[in-house]
């Protein structure tokens, strides 16, 4: 705009003066408009390859949503297939398919990922025994100030009872909100702590009289539960017998006092191994007014695991999905296992073999250069070093003190004094005679004496001649060897 005004302007001089303008001025003029459309240009191609930029960013992500549709709406028909009438498995089947996603196998999981997507509490995606392995993704509710997971069903309300006398003639099967029981196993396992409240109102309707069931709940096992709060399952009791404040000090549960007056048990169940409940019955309900209402099935924290796992199934709490071989404890040793992830937690195992791991290195080789005899039993010392790794092995007592638990290979070998021609070591353990060697013909001089032990840490190993002269000389170097070595160590140490 202000090139046009100008250009008006000077226009308007040029007619009103009715002459030419001077050269300086016109040349002037033209520099002035030139750096205008230079400017211009610039700003224009400065446009162009912004443009360019955007269309190349929306060509790419084009192409990126056309190659992630066929896979997703090929899962989200298979997830559709395997749930009859499940409105929400389809979007469940998008959600935890796409590698390029990350989904979290529990709501501390997600809150500890740090992403910004799961920094609000609310409803998230979730695959509880894994991506892409066992059962599908489920829907749940997030606390990330504490992280907990919340599984809802379809008798979080108020629940009447309604009457009818034989035991647990009225049952309730709880439906939980997408989510398979063994995904609701999984969510138990690979966190720390789970519970679920209940709450249960009665007009009569006992739950235990005498020994007998009247009324119980199912666990995720399909077990029948009698105990109605905390984690003992072989307790039958309620909160109210727990904190010994019962409307009768004799029963354990308010509602087993059995009397047409309104009356309530509440408890909170953490035995996490026998969640989420499935059921519920109760029965010689003579009287309307009862009730019951049962929480959501909430799991928080991650569970402290061995530093060592030892199984496939302590890798799948770990996290680990890949199917493939792992190095895991075994009883005494380092074993490779073949593990197969994809039933999720039922995660299958084959033993392969085991690995050679040593925390250090045991290992020697001693020698005697010159003579050595003794009229009574004593250790036989050594004089030459080859190798001593570990350090072991006292030269000048001749003594072995085991550092590490494990089987060892020890071999000696030695010649008698040609002359006397009788010669006797004894192998010690501990002070106790284990293995000996004896060359009593004039004409045998050498003797070999290799022997396999398992030994504890602190044991000592020791060698005794008893008889004999244990001959070398200088000419023909050292004639008398002992070698130690540790072939397999005990890792895992009862």
């Amino acid at each position: 705009m202000s090139v046009t005004i100008f250009i008006s302007c000077l226009l308007v001089i040029t007619v009103a003066g009715g002459e030419v303008l001077p050269d300086e001025f016109q040349r002037q003029f033209d520099v002035m408009i030139m750096a205008k459309f230079d400017q211009l240009e610039a700003k224009v191609r400065d446009q162009e390859i912004q443009l360019k930029t955007a269309r190349d960013e929306i060509l790419s992500l084009k192409t990126k949503v056309q190659q992630l549709e066929p896979v997703l709406e090929e899962n989200a028909k298979t997830k559709s297939r395997s749930v009859d009438g499940n409105p929400i498995v389809a979007h469940k089947a998008m959600a935890a398919t796409s590698s390029a996603l990350f989904v979290p196998r529990t709501c501390h999981e997600a809150r500890e990922s740090g992403l910004p997507e799961f920094k609000e509490s609310g409803m998230y995606w979730i695959d509880p025994d894994g991506l892409k392995i066992g059962d599908g993704a489920i829907y749940v509710y997030c606390n990330m100030t504490t992280g907990a997971t919340s599984v809802g069903h379809d008798s979080e309300a108020t629940i009447d009872i309604p009457k009818c006398s034989p035991a647990g003639c009225y049952s309730r099967p709880i439906v939980y909100n997408g989510g398979s029981l063994k995904q609701m196993k999984a969510l138990a396992e690979i966190s720390a702590d789970c519970h679920q409240t209940i709450q249960v109102n009665c007009l009569g309707g006992p739950f235990t009289v005498k020994g007998i069931d009247y009324a119980w709940w199912t666990d995720v096992s399909d077990n029948k539960q009698n105990f109605w709060s905390g984690s003992d399952e072989s307790d039958h009791t309620c909160q109210c017998g727990i904190e010994n404040n019962c409307v009768r000090s004799d029963l354990e549960c308010n509602c087993d006092a059995n009397v047409a007056v309104p009356l309530s048990d509440n408890g909170n169940i953490t035995l996490k191994g026998v969640l989420p409940v499935t059921k519920l019955n109760f029965g010689q309900i003579n009287h309307n007014g009862g009730s019951h209402t049962l929480g959501k099935f909430t799991c928080s924290g991650k569970p402290t695991y061995a530093f060592y796992p030892s199984s496939c199934a302590d890798l799948w709490r770990i996290g680990y999905t890949l199917n493939g071989l792992y190095p895991v404890r075994g009883s005494k040793r380092v074993e490779f296992i073949y593990c197969d992830f994809s039933l999720g937690q039922n995660v299958q195992q084959e033993t392969i073999g085991y690995a050679d791991v040593k925390t250090q290195a045991v290992e020697f080789y001693v020698q005697r250069s010159d003579e050595y005899s003794s009229t009574t039993p004593s250790v036989i010392p050594f004089n030459v070093k080859i190798l001593n790794e570990g350090g072991a092995m006292d030269m000048v007592s001749g003594i072995f003190t085991v550092p590490k638990t494990g089987t060892y290979l020890f071999d000696f070998s030695g010649i008698s004094n040609p002359v006397d021609g009788v010669f006797s070591v004894v192998f010690n353990v501990n002070d106790e005679k284990k293995a000996s060697t004896l060359a009593d013909d004039p004409g045998q001089f050498t003797m070999n004496l290799p022997s396999i032990w398992h030994l504890a840490k602190g044991d000592t190993v020791k060698l005794t001649i008893t008889s004999g002269i244990l001959y070398s000389d200088d000419k023909n170097g050292p004639l008398v060897h002992f070698t130690g070595i540790l072939l397999e160590e005990d890792i895992f140490e009862p």
